[in-house]
C-alpha cells in the first residue's frame, strides 16, 4: 500500500531506510573509481594502461573494444566526478577544462563562452601549464570575453609541483571516499520528510513500523478496503462511525476510553506514592 519508490528513502526522507540496490550499486563503483585514482592495487595498474592511458578520467569514451566491467564504471563517471576535486601538484591527472581543480566549479562551467570558441578544449592542467596558459580562439574576443579572459587567468595562475595530484571527495568531511556519502547524496533529491517522533520512540522496531504504515494511511481499515473493490459494512465494529485510521484510534468512543486510562496511568505513575494513595 506504499509505493517502492516511497519505501527506499531514507528515513530522514520520510521511507523505511530500505537501500536502493541500484544507487547502492552505482555507489560502490565509483569506488573502483576512486581506487583507480590513487592507484591501489594490481587491477588498477592494468586498467590505467589498458583504458586511462595518458589521458584523463573526464575525456574518457565509450568504446566498443571495451569490457563489460569497464563499460559499467564508464556508466557512472559522471556520479563520480560530480563528488571529485583535485588538490593539484603536478597537474599531469587534471582536466584543464572539465576538472575541478582552481574551485568548487569546473572551467568550463565557469567560462563556457570562451570554451566555446577555444581551440584548445581538451588536454591536462600540465600541457596547458607547459604552454604559458596561453589560450587560442577562432575570434576576436569583445570587452566582456577579454574581463573573462582575464579572470580565467587569475584563477589558473597556479604554480605547480613535483607531487602527483590527489583527489579529493568533497561529499565528505575528512575528503576521502566513502560509498555511504555517495549513496546519501544519489538520494539527497528526495522530498525532507522527518519522523524523529517515530524512529526515536523507545518502543519495539514492530512498532515503530506499524506507526509509520499509520502515517502513511496504509492500513487495511475498511475505508482503504473499499479503495480496493471490497464491499463490505464499513462502519466501526465499536460504534456506527465511519472506520479509518483517525476514527479507529483516536475519534471513537472506545479509542478515546482507552487513552483517558494510560493518560490516567501514566499520570498516576508520575506522582510520588501515587500507587500507595490509589
Amino acid at each position: 500500500m506504499v509505493k517502492w519508490e516511497k519505501i527506499i528513502n531514507p528515513k530522514r526522507k520520510g521511507g523505511l531506510g530500505i537501500h536502493d540496490l541500484r544507487k547502492l550499486n552505482h555507489s560502490l563503483l565509483c569506488k573502483w573509481w576512486w581506487k583507480l585514482e590513487n592507484k591501489e592495487g594490481m587491477w588498477q595498474k592494468v586498467a590505467e594502461k589498458k583504458y586511462v592511458k595518458n589521458n584523463t578520467i573526464t575525456s574518457l569514451k565509450f568504446k566498443a573494444t571495451n569490457s563489460p566491467v569497464w563499460k559499467d564504471l564508464l556508466r557512472v563517471k559522471d556520479i563520480y566526478l560530480r563528488g571529485r576535486r583535485f588538490k593539484i601538484g603536478n597537474g599531469r591527472s587534471a582536466d584543464f577544462w572539465r576538472g575541478r581543480w582552481c574551485g568548487s566549479i569546473a572551467l568550463i562551467a565557469k567560462f563556457p563562452e570562451l570554451f566555446d570558441i577555444c581551440n584548445e578544449q581538451s588536454g591536462s592542467v600540465y600541457e596547458f601549464a607547459a604552454k604559458g596558459w596561453r589560450l587560442t580562439f577562432r575570434r576576436w574576443l569583445d570587452e566582456r570575453l577579454q574581463v573573462q579572459i582575464r579572470k580565467l587567468r587569475d584563477l589558473t595562475a597556479t604554480a605547480l609541483s613535483q607531487e602527483p595530484d590527489s583527489p579529493c571527495w568533497i561529499w565528505e568531511k575528512s575528503e576521502r571516499f566513502t560509498v555511504k556519502s555517495t549513496y546519501s547524496h544519489l538520494c539527497s533529491d528526495a522530498v525532507e520528510e522527518p519522523n524523529n517522533q517515530i524512529w526515536k520512540a523507545k518502543a519495539p522496531l514492530k512498532i515503530k513500523i506499524f506507526m509509520w504504515l499509520c502515517q502513511q494511511n496504509a492500513i487495511l481499515t475498511k475505508d482503504n478496503l473499499s479503495k480496493k473493490n471490497w464491499h463490505g459494512d464499513q462502519h466501526c465494529c465499536f460504534c456506527q462511525g465511519g472506520e479509518s485510521i483517525i476514527h479507529l484510534f483516536f475519534d471513537c468512543p472506545l479509542a478515546r476510553y482507552v487513552w483517558s486510562l494510560v493518560a490516567y496511568v501514566v499520570g498516576a505513575s508520575c506522582r510520588p506514592n501515587s500507587f500507595e494513595q490509589f
